[in-house]
Parts: structure tokens; C-alpha cells; sequence
């Protein structure tokens, strides 16, 4: 069996992650802790630090690809064996990258320069149509690679599903700038179109659900933005482009409706530019557990501190300006997370 009988997954290494997995449920339980959690693995496979984009393609040859993911998680190993900073083991399953969803739609989806490009349809928003999943030949083989994964994982490492991304971001991505000029000049339209790519984030949400068990199912990006079993996770990456109106009147409750379709009816949004018009909107999100910001968004944070809600965590990765330090000042420490390897603990006092 080699690599798939898991005798290099050692028993103190499970030892170590499931302390930092109590650790993150405990704060999402409220309780109290003595430092800082800091959440930062690697992506695992031969090209690690480009998801999707091993030698290996992972639809093509689903079990070469797990091969050569478990190959490069054995020969690191000791990452997971930090006890200060959380380098979860996963599987990150992600076919097309961020652009998953828009193949299903029909989109023309292609790789260029180490990155994964879509094209938008030429069709009109009236004229969006439901796919036909049953019959999706991208969806069997993902689902094969994801049948595959949890075999080879044998409950003991977690899978990360495929990136369901969001309403806007998917509409941006299948219309580019008509999506925007919708909101105003079709608004019905758009809203139909939107209702259908939400239709679709939902079934697969239930697919890999049912597919992946609950314990080792994490969404996708789970090696940076992991939760407890249960919670979902949105993009809100394009949330920059829209107006705090036009959000709440197209978006917000699409969002809040995804989140609810996991076990827990709670989730993290991700955040990477400047959306700070939509902060008291993601305080009144019932289902919105945590909030993720890096780059841009990460500038913001003192706006997201005071307005979040007491039970809301924020998920974040330090840039030059927005240094660990500086974040320890802002929140005290309190229902953070940080996003980055740390040499030793934070106390918190």
C-alpha cells in the first residue's frame, strides 16, 4: 500500500492536530484561551503554493494526483507536528480553482501561466440557463477524485470540496461588468440569474455534503481558513464593486441562504479588498460566524473589530502595515485568528 496505508501519519502527529482543532472549537464555543491561534499549512502536491496547478491533473488521473499529494504530505510531515502554529492536513480538492462553477455553467475555462482563466458567456442574463449536473461529465470526475480522496484519507485526513465561491463573484465571472449594469438597467433579470447560480451553489453545497463526512469535510481553503466541522464559507471578494444598497437588496440574502445549507447554519465569509460599506450588513448576518480578511481587506481591521458581532471571529493574514503587533493592539487578541506561522505563543492576558 505504501503511501496509502498512512503509517507515516504518526500517532503523535494526530495527537498535535487534534489539540489544534479542540483549540479552534473551543474559541468558536466562546471559552476562554491562554494564546493566540495561528492557522497557516501548506497546500500539499508537487507545485504546493499553486492549487489546482499540480503536474498531476486531478480529474484526469485522480489517484496519480492523490499519490503525489500524499508523497509530498509524508516528506513534510513534521509541519504538522508544530505545536504553536495549526498546519492542518488536507486534501484540497479544487478543479478549475475559482472557476469551478463557471465551467458547470458552460464557461470557456482554461489554464495560462500557472493560473486558471474563464471566459464570460455571450449570452444575455435573461437567457441564463439552469446546467444539467446529473449529466455533467466535470461533476463525475470531481466526484470520483472526492470518492477517491476519502477512501485514501481513512477519516484521518481532512478533504477540502471544490470552491463554491458566491453569487456576485460567479456572476461577475459568467457576464463580467453586465452583471453590474444589471443591477440597474435589468434588475429582474438579474435577480433571475443570480437565483439560478444560487440554485446551483446550493446543490453542490448538498452534494459534497452527502459525499464527504462530516469530520473531515472542510470547505475549501481549509489549510489557512479551517473551522469546525460543520461551518461553510462564501467568497465576498467582488463585494468591493456594489454599493451597500444594491448588496443588501441582491446579495446579502443570497449569501445568508447559502450559509445556512451547512450542518451548522453558520459560516465565514472571505474578504480581500475594500468592502467596508457591507460591515454593519455582516453584523446583522445571523449565519455569518467569522469574517476572513487578507491583503486590502486586512487594512480595514479596526472598522470590522468594532462593528462585528461578540460571537463573530475574525480570520486574518498580517501584511507590512497590518503587522502582528499592530493586530494584537486593535483586538486585544480577542476572537482572532491569525493567519501565519508563529515562532512563539501570544498570552493572552
Amino acid at each position: 500500500m505504501g503511501l496509502r496505508d498512512l503509517k507515516w501519519l504518526t500517532p503523535e502527529v494526530e495527537r498535535i492536530q487534534a489539540a489544534h482543532r479542540e483549540r479552534v472549537a473551543a474559541l468558536y464555543r466562546g471559552e476562554p484561551l491562554e494564546d493566540v491561534i495561528a492557522i497557516a499549512g501548506p497546500l500539499f502536491g508537487t507545485n504546493h503554493g499553486l492549487a489546482g496547478t499540480n503536474q498531476i491533473d486531478m480529474l484526469k488521473d485522480p489517484d496519480a494526483w492523490l499519490d503525489e499529494v500524499l508523497s509530498d504530505m509524508a516528506a513534510r510531515i513534521e509541519v504538522a507536528a508544530d505545536p504553536i502554529t495549526f498546519q492542518p492536513l488536507a486534501i484540497e480538492i479544487d478543479p478549475l480553482g475559482t472557476h469551478f462553477i463557471d465551467a458547470l455553467f458552460g464557461a470557456e475555462v482554461g489554464f495560462h501561466e500557472g493560473q486558471v482563466w474563464s471566459f464570460p458567456l455571450r449570452c444575455d442574463l435573461s437567457e441564463l440557463s439552469m446546467p444539467d449536473l446529473a449529466n455533467s461529465e466535470l461533476l463525475r470526475a470531481t466526484l470520483r477524485l472526492v470518492r477517491a480522496a476519502v477512501s485514501a484519507s481513512q477519516g484521518r485526513i481532512l478533504i477540502a470540496a471544490p470552491v463554491l465561491s458566491c453569487p456576485i463573484n460567479i456572476g461577475i465571472n459568467l457576464f463580467g461588468e453586465r452583471l453590474l449594469e444589471g443591477l440597474i438597467e435589468q434588475p429582474e433579470e438579474t435577480r433571475r440569474a443570480l437565483r439560478i447560480i444560487t440554485d446551483v451553489i446550493i446543490a453542490l453545497t448538498r452534494i459534497f455534503i452527502a459525499e464527504i463526512p462530516d469530520e473531515i469535510r472542510r470547505t475549501s481553503v481549509a489549510s489557512s481558513r479551517y473551522a469546525p466541522p460543520g461551518y461553510g464559507l462564501i467568497d465576498g471578494c467582488a463585494t468591493q464593486l456594489v454599493s451597500r444598497e444594491h448588496y443588501r437588496e441582491f446579495f446579502a440574502p443570497l449569501d445568508a441562504e447559502i450559509l445556512a445549507v451547512y450542518p451548522e447554519h453558520r459560516g465565514m465569509i472571505h474578504l480581500c479588498g475594500a468592502h467596508s460599506q457591507h460591515i454593519l450588513l455582516w453584523r446583522e448576518m445571523e449565519g455569518l460566524s467569522s469574517i476572513q480578511l487578507n491583503d486590502r481587506a486586512a487594512e480595514d481591521l479596526e472598522l470590522y473589530v468594532k462593528a462585528r458581532r461578540p460571537d463573530q471571529i475574525i480570520y486574518i493574514t498580517p501584511t507590512p502595515t497590518m503587522t502582528v503587533d499592530r493586530i494584537m493592539e486593535i483586538t486585544k487578541g480577542e476572537r482572532v485568528i491569525l493567519q501565519c506561522q508563529l515562532t512563539e505563543r501570544i498570552p493572552l492576558k
